[in-house]
């Protein structure tokens, strides 16, 4: 087995973690996939920025007290590279959400969300980067940083091609082959 072979399990290992701990608000899964201290930067869904694993957990911490269930996750890889101690993955992931019945906080501060009770679906695409160092320089991956936004709607023309996210062949399609699904739910 290669080194390369040996850090693209120990960075994908970090991926599927990251995004089960996802589903269920589950903080200590969470900040193993993370460096120590305030060296983590992540651009929410929210569209807010996260600074630092304190900053993370206080984020799930308000999150998970909001009553917010999440189904599981299907995440398509679309590009995973390895270059040296740094590494990334793009995806593109989808996810249902169940509003709780007695929502506080602004859970809905910045997406228009359906009422309590009711369960939506939304779609995005994110970046995530992985570095060899634990936030204390031992050579342990952890991703430092995590960025992700809104995909438009599978119907939606891609201005300059006439094709759509449907027509190019759904979630995570790419040019360079089938995308890599380590979280899925089996939807498509």
């Amino acid at each position: 087995m290669s080194s390369i072979d040996d850090d693209r399990r120990a960075i994908l290992k970090l991926h599927r973690d990251w995004w089960h701990a996802n589903e269920q608000w589950d903080i200590p899964l969470m900040t193993t996939c993370f460096p120590v201290g305030p060296n983590y930067l992540m651009f929410n869904f929210n569209w807010h920025p996260y600074f630092g694993i304190d900053e993370k957990i206080q984020l799930w911490e308000y999150y998970k007290a909001s009553g917010l269930q999440l189904e599981p996750l299907d995440v398509r890889i679309m590009k995973f590279e390895v270059i040296g101690d740094l590494a990334y993955i793009a995806n593109e992931f989808e996810i249902r959400t169940k509003m709780p019945e007695g929502a506080h906080g602004h859970i809905d501060e910045v997406q228009a969300l359906p009422p309590p009770g009711e369960t939506f679906t939304d779609r995005g695409r994110a970046t995530e980067v992985y570095k060899r160092d634990d936030g204390e320089g031992r050579p342990i991956w952890k991703m430092w940083h995590f960025h992700c936004s809104p995909l438009p709607p599978v119907d939606t023309i891609r201005p300059g091609f006439n094709d759509t996210a449907q027509s190019r062949g759904g979630l995570g399609w790419n040019p360079w082959g089938k995308p890599l699904s380590l979280v899925d739910s089996g939807r498509d």
